[in-house]
């Protein structure tokens, strides 16, 4: 996992992943994310100066978000989203409880195997029979975020998927440009599920805790 020191480095001029610029990768997210998070209370993990908190999580009853970044989260704060507080924390040690959701979007491919792990252990101790929203670019996806493996890990924890989507695509080679392009269209995001793998840049989970007993 990367530091606070890390983090604040590439914050050291904001929006350093240019998210802000993504208006169509916004767009799915909502499409996606709202039936989860409508009057919903979110625990958002990585929420960063807060761009998809407003972007995504208007529509959330009340919002948490947890960056481990005390300059992102001072840019985040002074957004004032009537929805939504934020707090500099690492969030493997934060409490997941309380919650009816928890969104970790595009964040945990930070972690390594085995803190990925962890977090997923302490979601299912924490957030007992709850949802958790999931998603990140496929990054060595046969090692790190693969299909199988992630159903996998979802499956021997007792998660239960609820529903997955695939986000968007490279915009290079050329063809996948074209492939991005035509998706913008009205609607267009519905045909991402139906791409391979190979040609996926996200992918979106949501899954359901297990229920302690």
């Amino acid at each position: 996992m990367r530091t606070a020191a890390e983090f604040n480095s590439f914050y050291a001029s904001p929006d350093p992943w240019r998210i802000t610029q993504a208006r169509f990768r916004d767009k799915v997210l909502r499409h996606c994310l709202r039936p989860f998070t409508r009057n919903r209370s979110v625990l958002e993990l990585g929420c960063g100066e807060g761009h998809l908190t407003e972007a995504v999580f208007g529509k959330a009853r009340s919002v948490v978000g947890i960056d481990i970044s005390d300059v992102a989260i001072a840019r985040a704060k002074s957004l004032s989203l009537p929805n939504a507080r934020f707090e500099s924390a690492d969030f493997l040690e934060v409490s997941f409880e309380g919650y009816d959701v928890i969104a970790a979007i595009e964040c945990i491919h930070y972690l390594s195997l085995q803190e990925r792990g962890a977090f997923l252990q302490k979601v299912a101790t924490e957030h007992s029979g709850k949802m958790l929203l999931l998603s990140g670019p496929i990054v060595d996806y046969v090692r790190q975020f693969g299909h199988k493996r992630l159903m996998h890990e979802f499956r021997s924890l007792g998660f239960t998927p609820v529903k997955f989507y695939n986000l968007s695509v490279y915009e290079d080679p050329p063809s996948s440009r074209i492939v991005a392009s035509l998706l913008k269209l009205p609607l267009g995001y519905t045909l991402l599920d139906g791409l391979p793998e190979w040609m996926v840049h996200q992918r979106l989970y949501a899954v359901q805790a297990p229920k302690r007993h």
